[in-house]
């Protein structure tokens, strides 16, 4: 099972840092749940040292209303397009790191 970040831990993580965007992001997190938990964290503390908090959160909100608000918490996040075979949430969060925070491979 993947590395699962609890509220607790992210608001420890996030809540100064992330300052007026610290519900929005709160909410964001909450709704994307245990699965994806570490995920939305990881691109959000990239987010806060690049200075891309806003534009993270708007691709995280944009994803959810698109394709992970009608998926069940416990699968939500690990369902693949059966046409092409994607996973649509796996390639969103590597489209923010790559496009949005400009992060290139080590």
């Amino acid at each position: 099972m993947p590395t699962v970040v609890t509220e607790t831990q992210f608001e420890g993580l996030f809540k100064e840092k992330l300052g007026e965007h610290y519900k929005r992001a709160l909410t964001i997190f909450t709704q994307y749940g245990k699965l994806l938990s570490w995920d939305v964290a990881n691109v959000l503390l990239h987010a806060v040292d690049k200075g891309k908090v806003e534009d993270v959160l708007a691709e995280l909100e944009k994803h959810w209303e698109k394709h992970l608000q009608s998926q069940h918490p416990e699968i939500r996040g690990t369902v693949e397009d059966r046409l092409l075979g994607v996973n649509k949430t796996r390639t969103m969060f590597l489209q923010i790191c790559q496009n949005v925070l400009q992060l290139q491979p080590a």
